[in-house]
């Protein structure tokens, strides 16, 4: 009796260790690493039209797609900004800076339709002190994502950040909340729109 409660423990045993490695094998077949990058670019006037800004950014990424709905990320992004004021009691005021901001991030894939997809990016954003800022910035978000598979390895993707809700706060005690960072401020945290791909390996 013993030794049959014994077999039936360790062919239970062994039931739950080849499941659990057919899950795992499952789970790393449907994983994928890939990398990527976009383009964005932002302009707009503050609310009285007395200034004026843009802003280009290149975005390289690497990420994890664990499968078909939901990956974990990080991309780095180096963009220009400029805003230009004008009004008749202050003399022209050109803001020209550099930017570089850390952004890791997940994304669950919200709707499927043949080869698109509408993602929901949640994410966190920081630009550290740097020449031209003179203060820290950090924001969380959640924007909408539009991808295309044009093939086995590869996605074309945009990130529609004109529609996505962002807190922004900066080491200076400020905080903002707005659909979309930027406005009438000088720095445009999020880019109103960019566009690029990923490579699946």
């Amino acid at each position: 009796m013993k030794c049959l409660i014994l077999y039936n423990m360790k062919t239970g045993l062994i039931r739950i260790i080849i499941v659990a490695a057919l899950f795992t094998i499952s789970f790393a077949a449907s994983a994928q690493v890939y990398i990527g990058g976009s383009i964005g670019g932002a302009y707009g006037t503050s609310s009285d039209s007395s200034t004026k800004s843009w802003a280009l950014d290149i975005k390289p990424e690497i990420g994890y797609a664990f499968n078909e709905n939901w990956a974990i990320g990080g991309r780095v992004t180096y963009g220009k900004s400029v805003s230009k004021t004008e009004t008749p009691s202050i003399k022209d005021s050109d803001i020209d800076i550099t930017l570089l901001t850390i952004n890791p991030y997940a994304a669950v894939s919200a709707f499927r339709f043949r080869g698109f997809a509408v993602w929901a990016e949640f994410g966190v954003q920081v630009m550290p002190e740097q020449y031209g800022v003179d203060f820290t910035t950090f924001a969380g978000y959640i924007t909408p994502v539009l991808t295309y598979n044009i093939g086995r390895h590869i996605t074309l993707k945009t990130d529609l950040n004109f529609a996505g809700l962002a807190v922004t706060g900066t080491t200076e005690g400020e905080l903002i909340f707005a659909g979309s960072i930027g406005g009438d401020d000088a720095i445009s945290f999020n880019d109103d729109l960019s566009i690029g791909f990923v490579f699946r390996f």
